[in-house]
Parts: C-alpha cells; structure tokens; sequence
C-alpha cells in the first residue's frame, strides 16, 4: 500500500475498569462503532480473553490491551510509558475504574487505598495522558451520586476516620471538583473534561457490609439494567461540551454546581496539584 492510500491511524478510545460490567459495557458499544480501543485493566488475562471475543463479536480488529493498576503512581507512570510506546494517537480516556473496598489500606504513596485509585491515580493518569490526545480530545470522569452526602474534611486526601461509603463517596466529591479545575485548564487546549453519572446499577461495586448487601440488593431491582448506565458515558464522548456531568439520557448539569465551598476547592486543587507535580514530566 503506497502512502497516499494508507489510511489513517485511528485514535485510541481508553477505557480503565474494562472488564467490569459497566466498563465491559462501554467497550462493547464502542466496539461495536469500530472505534479503536484500548482495554486498560488491572486483570491483564482477563481483558486479553475480553478483547478476543470483542474481536470476534464484531469484526473489530483495532481493540488492544495493557495493563493498568492505579493503586501507585509509579504503576500508573508505568503504564502510560507503554501506552506511549504504541505510538497511537488518543481521542477519549474514559476513566470507569474505581473501588469500593471493605476494609481500610494504604498504598504504597501512603493515602488511603480507595482516594488514591479514585480519585489521586486516576487524575494523575489523566493529566499524563492529556498531551498524547489529539485536538477535541475527550477525557471522562466517573462520578457517583453518593457524593452529595458528604463533605471532604480539612486535611484531605488524608482520611482519618475511614468508613466504606463515606471514603468512597468522598473520593468521588474530590474527583468531581478537581475535573473543574481541569476542564478549565484544558478549554484552551480543546481537551473536553466531563464526569458521567451511571446511577445506581447493579454491579461488583456495590457490595457494603453483610446487612447493606440486602438493602442493595432490594434497591436495584427495579432500576435500569447495565446498558442504562453507559448511556451518560456515550452521550459525553458525543459532547463538544466541557465542565458538565451527564446523568441518565438527557439531564446534564455544570459541574460547578457541586461547588458549595470555594476555600475548600481551591484548597483541594492546590493540595492535589502539589502531589501529582512530583508525578509530573518538568516543563
């Protein structure tokens, strides 16, 4: 083939988590749009058979993985210095992968497990990923509901008192307001950054203690099955909007209106910053 009829390189759709059912969900659709993905998972074996049948299934040949683990940030720098070795272009990280963990750990950066792959390692990987993405790139966050319940005390990220849903459901508030600050930061380089709401759904995710697991399990009944919750997600990657959450098949919202404490978010986007710079090529 001479180089006047090569095609273009398509760029990569990311999506993190994507053996999960949500994220398994997202990569099947845009599988299925022939879109060139991106399977980035902590179960490196598990997206590999993933992406086989993602290949049959639908004569999608441009779908590929590599591992990603964010519960370090030497794990998540790892991961994008082979992500640059592919030597794709990106058009969407979508940032599906997240943790809900029973029991109170620490990475080893010395923050507490859940904030850091929520919320620490996922922004990092997003700002060390933005310059691989081509112009009208898009970058999504996902949120929870559960972040309307809690505040994010003083000395955050640091987590002092550790509950399983207060942890997660502020690590999720701290992901949301930091995507204000950078979908600001990136309207100048046409980089879009929205956070997607999937609702409540069925899931691995939610799993709380032994008598929550039979509350949830009687709120989910009847609430939309897996393919409801990536209809945010798709409508986002349609978007040329930037700073918004999309919920549900039409509501979209500013992010800005979760800002209730604006000390606090300048607080938060300075103290974030601080870490991740250490994680950060010099300029």
């Amino acid at each position: 083939m001479t180089a006047e009829n090569a095609q273009p390189v398509k760029p990569l759709y990311i999506v993190t988590g994507s053996t999960d059912s949500l994220g398994s969900t997202i990569t099947r659709r845009l599988a299925e749009q022939g879109k060139a993905l991106l399977l980035a998972s902590r179960n490196i074996v598990k997206a590999q058979q993933y992406a086989a049948e993602l290949r049959a299934a639908t004569k999608n040949d441009d779908i590929q993985c590599l591992q990603l683990d964010l519960s370090s940030f030497d794990l998540v720098k790892d991961f994008v210095g082979r992500l640059k070795g592919l030597q794709r272009p990106v058009g969407a990280l979508i940032n599906n992968a997240g943790t809900l963990p029973r029991h109170s750990s620490i990475s080893p950066d010395g923050y507490e497990h859940c904030v850091q792959v929520n919320f620490l390692s996922t922004a990092l990987l997003s700002m060390l990923v933005r310059p691989l993405m081509i112009e009208g790139g898009r970058i999504i966050m996902s949120t929870s509901i559960s972040r309307r319940w809690v505040s994010l005390p003083y000395e955050f990220p640091a987590v002092s008192h550790f509950t399983q849903i207060g942890a997660y459901a502020q690590s999720k508030l701290a992901l949301t307001l930091f995507s204000i600050y950078l979908s600001t930061t990136l309207k100048t380089s046409r980089i879009s950054v929205n956070c997607v709401n999937p609702g409540v759904i069925k899931s691995g995710m939610l799993a709380l203690n032994k008598w929550a697991d039979r509350v949830a399990d009687y709120l989910v009944k009847p609430l939309p099955n897996v393919e409801g919750g990536v209809v945010p997600t798709l409508r986002a990657l349609e978007s040329t909007d930037t700073g918004f959450i999309f919920e549900g098949r039409t509501k979209q919202v500013k992010m800005s209106s979760v800002l209730n404490n604006r000390e606090l978010f300048i607080k938060l986007c300075n103290d974030t910053m601080r870490i991740l710079k250490k994680h950060l090529p010099a300029k």
